[in-house]
């Protein structure tokens, strides 16, 4: 009998996404994004693949370093830095600046120190993944403006822009989007380069690398990508010479996880059955938000994708763990929903399972990202979920 909710994440099967990046992208540098899942046996299985760390806090800078990740291969890029976060991490990263004000920051903390910083620039680009027209963004400063910031950025005597970083979205499954862009980024990078005289050492192209959540999704062609790219690298090296680098989160991750939690109580309302279970809003968040939006849209299809909270109405397989088989072809449609008390804790709202009993567990797949890490875990003051790293049978960490 189980009677906790957890998550468990299969170290086989991040080694195989490993593998697999390593294998057809041996042009680049591969970051994985902390913040996809943050749990401290992942990350350090990371860095002994000889993977970097994109850090978004400097919470999350603490959690690479301490897993041995050397500085040159943790990036640290969010918008709104304080100045708290660059001194506590600026010895274990390199800072990628998000704003001019923040690059007047950065300067003023080298000044103080008297030390010239080597940092990044976060740029968004002049440029639409999806053609049409580029979009305004919270994130970096905006391509167009850099030649108008020539001189401010030539006068900041106590920092060195020697990278730059951009990313415009993500969970991209088309090949040649990708390609267009990287090729787009290296030409940003030439700009750079030539006008604006950063003497570059890494350029960092962001995420984008998608994942077939199920049978509706189309698989992106990797092989295809990595040999166009690998090329396209190769013809720019000699222009650049610098690291290429690509960020990756939940194509490391995220088939590796699987959610499971006890169904504690089954009723029956005006015609429709619940299956209520230990944790739905508070143990895995993305589903929720699925059943939210369709309800406030009636749509489940062409839903506009909202990352990280929302990929698709179709990106998680619910099913039922039983102890007896015999009830496999008794089929029921049923709504799976929390104990929190809100209408809004549901999971799966009339879907067809086999006959539940009480103590049957609920699971759901593709939980290895944004799936702790984004749910409101304190919402209710409930019991957590805790996290199980798979090794094998005989070989398993709980946190």
């Amino acid at each position: 009998k189980v009677n906790k909710s957890f998550y468990i994440y299969d170290e086989e099967e991040i080694l195989k996404a490993i593998n697999i990046l390593q294998d057809k992208f041996s042009e680049f540098e591969i970051l994985y994004s902390i913040k996809t899942n943050p749990n401290k046996n992942i990350v350090e299985l990371i860095s002994k693949n000889s993977i970097g760390a994109d850090a978004a806090s400097a919470k999350e800078v603490e959690i690479s370093s301490a897993a041995n990740i050397n500085k040159e291969n943790i990036i640290y890029s969010s918008p709104g830095k304080r100045r708290k976060d660059i001194e506590e991490s600026m010895d274990k990263c390199i800072i990628t600046a998000d704003s001019y004000n923040e690059l007047s920051l950065l300067n003023e903390i080298g000044k103080d120190r008297n030390i010239q910083l080597e940092v990044g620039l976060r740029i968004n680009a002049n440029y639409n993944v999806f053609g049409g027209k580029p979009l305004s963004s919270k994130y970096g400063v905006d391509e167009e403006s850099l030649l108008d910031y020539k001189d401010f950025i030539d006068n900041l005597n106590n920092i060195k822009i020697i990278g730059i970083h951009v990313h415009l979205q993500s969970q991209i499954l088309d090949y040649e989007t990708i390609y267009n862009y990287y090729e787009y980024v290296l030409e940003l990078a030439l700009f750079c380069k030539d006008k604006m005289n950063f003497n570059l050492k890494f350029i960092n192209f962001g995420g984008g690398l998608g994942i077939s959540y199920g049978d509706s999704y189309k698989n992106l062609d990797i092989d295809k990508l990595s040999i166009m790219s690998n090329n396209l690298i190769a013809k720019y090296k000699e222009k650049l010479n610098t690291r290429f680098i690509i960020e990756s989160g939940r194509f490391l991750v995220c088939k590796s996880g699987v959610y499971v939690t006890p169904i504690i109580d089954i009723k029956e309302s005006r015609g429709s059955k619940y299956i209520i279970v230990q944790n739905g809003y508070n143990g895995f968040f993305k589903p929720t938000i699925s059943e939210l939006i369709v309800s406030y849209t009636n749509e489940k299809n062409d839903l506009k994708m909202m990352e990280p909270l929302f990929t698709s109405y179709d990106s998680y397989k619910i099913s039922l763990i039983k102890n007896e088989n015999e009830r496999e072809n008794l089929k029921e449609i049923v709504t799976v929903g929390g104990n929190l008390c809100t209408a809004v804790d549901i999971l799966a709202k009339d879907i067809v399972l086999p006959k539940a009993e009480l103590n049957d567990l609920i699971s759901i797949n593709n939980a290895g990202s944004y799936a702790y890490s984004l749910t409101p875990l304190l919402f209710s003051s409930q019991e957590k979920p805790v996290e199980i790293y798979f090794r094998s049978m005989d070989d398993y960490l709980i946190d």
